[in-house]
């Protein structure tokens, strides 16, 4: 504020960090990661960018000696008189450079003398990729592919495969707008990050006088940022805000790479409904994918655990795990609806407690995780959180439903559905005990029991007793 600028200017803490090319990549150019929205507070990111700052000024003296050596006289006391006090970097040097005539522009000096691999040029230590994208994120940011334009990645497929691998280590946005991308590029750009649910972010990549071609805000004069970029950028942080993100990870016990995955799974149609200056997707195609991979994976468990049960008794009992209610509990027991995102309607009516809110949920998250870290990591996640359930399983299955068992067994050979008749029931009002009868192809059973439900379920029994001793 005390250099004029306005009080109107919204701001967003960030960093970037050159990083090592990772293993994945095979391709050349400047690999940068960039940091949005970071606490600048966190321990081990300030200690990995001290790291690099003293690494930096080891750097400088050895690319000034190797200039020294092919004949070109300046100083580092130069470069600070020539740049100011500032963090000393490659392009100073091309400045004072410029400024003594040894070229005619800073492009000049990185082309011949300091770019990679060139005479004066000394490699610099880089932290690797995925360390880089962890203390980002540990940090509370936001990590972001910068300048994909700058990588040599003619293959658009290796370039959609390298976005999939970032994604896995954490990544969660890609730089789309930059001076260097091309239109063509920008579209591309622009397109995968929809088709990966990627934050986009733009930059100018200002360096102040050293580089009088960038201007702040237009870059060459053509560089346009949509405001949205931003928007949407501060509506994560009002998320980060409102929830309990590590929270339900802990109780979880899964540590989500991508947290816009986490975050999409968190956000109800009510909540998007309200931000219509926002293009934010709500978790409704997550719940559609979560209910796939539950089914999948807890019939998957089903079989494993109990190789005898057919195909009926399989099917009621994972209709019994997998359903509103039951999932509904699922999303109580690791308190997820306090890091719902929901419209101001639904909060009003208590919707961080309503099972259908809750059921989606937990099936978003199950997306989530999925999409994150793959189908085992889903299946031990699932598993994990639904064994106090699976393990009720054997006396549930002591207790069967007579009656669906009997219906299903008719409807094998076609019969008639099952009737059931009240025979007579007897007691007071509150300790009645009923006979009810069962009719099914020649056969009639009587059951009793102090409900009319128990005492059709006994007569079922004893009618499938009947039609196991008839088919041995």
């Amino acid at each position: 504020m005390q250099t004029g600028i306005p009080p109107s200017f919204h701001f967003l803490t960030g960093v970037e960090i050159s990083a090592a090319h990772p293993p994945f990549f095979s391709g050349s150019g400047s690999f940068h990661i960039l940091g949005y929205d970071i606490r600048l507070d966190d321990p081990a990111l300030n200690q990995a960018l001290n790291k690099l700052r003293q690494a930096r000024k080891n750097r400088n003296p050895k690319i000034v000696q190797r200039l020294n050596e092919l004949g070109f006289q300046i100083t580092l006391k130069e470069v600070s008189q020539t740049v100011g006090q500032v963090q000393l970097g490659r392009p100073h040097i091309a400045y004072t450079m410029m400024k003594k005539g040894f070229v005619r522009s800073i492009d000049e000096a990185f082309d011949k003398l300091l770019g990679t691999a060139k005479p004066a040029y000394v490699d610099k230590e880089r932290i690797e990729c995925e360390d880089a994208i962890k203390m980002i994120c540990n940090a509370g940011g936001i990590a972001v592919l910068a300048h994909p334009g700058l990588l040599d990645i003619a293959d658009q497929s290796r370039l959609e495969a390298l976005i999939q691998d970032l994604i896995h280590l954490g990544i969660g946005g890609i730089e789309v707008y930059y001076p260097e991308h091309s239109d063509e590029q920008t579209k591309r750009y622009q397109e995968l990050s929809k088709q990966y649910n990627l934050l986009m972010t733009g930059g100018t990549d200002y360096h102040g006088s050293i580089t009088p071609e960038i201007e702040m805000g237009s870059g060459k004069g053509r560089l346009f940022i949509p405001y949205l970029l931003y928007e949407k950028l501060t509506e994560r942080r009002n998320f980060m805000d409102t929830t309990d993100q590590p929270n339900i990870e802990k109780m979880l016990g899964y540590q989500f790479h991508s947290k816009v995955l986490l975050e999409e799974a968190l956000r109800h149609s009510s909540y998007v409904n309200e931000q219509t200056d926002l293009d934010l997707r709500d978790n409704e195609r997550f719940e559609f994918l979560g209910d796939a991979v539950l089914n999948l994976v807890i019939g998957h468990i089903l079989m494993e655990r109990y190789p005898n049960l057919n195909e009926g008794d399989l099917s009621r009992i994972r209709a019994n795990l997998v359903n509103e209610t039951q999932l509904a509990m699922m999303a109580r027991s690791i308190e997820l609806g306090a890091c719902l995102q929901l419209g101001k309607g639904e909060m009003q009516t208590n919707g961080k407690e309503k099972n259908s809110i809750l059921a989606g949920a937990f099936e978003a998250l199950m997306a989530a995780v999925y999409l994150d870290g793959g189908f085992e990591v889903a299946f031990k996640t699932i598993e994990n959180n639904f064994i106090p359930f699976l393990d009720q399983i054997p006396s549930a299955i002591d207790s069967s439903d007579y009656k669906s068992r009997l219906q299903e067994r008719v409807q094998e050979k076609h019969g008639d559905i099952p009737s059931y008749q009240i025979v007579r029931e007897e007691g007071p009002d509150h300790d009645k005990t009923f006979w009810v009868s069962v009719k099914v192809f020649d056969i009639e059973m009587e059951g009793t029991g102090k409900s009319k439900k128990t005492a059709e379920q006994d007569a079922a029994r004893k009618a499938l007793e009947i039609l196991n001793k008839e088919s041995q």
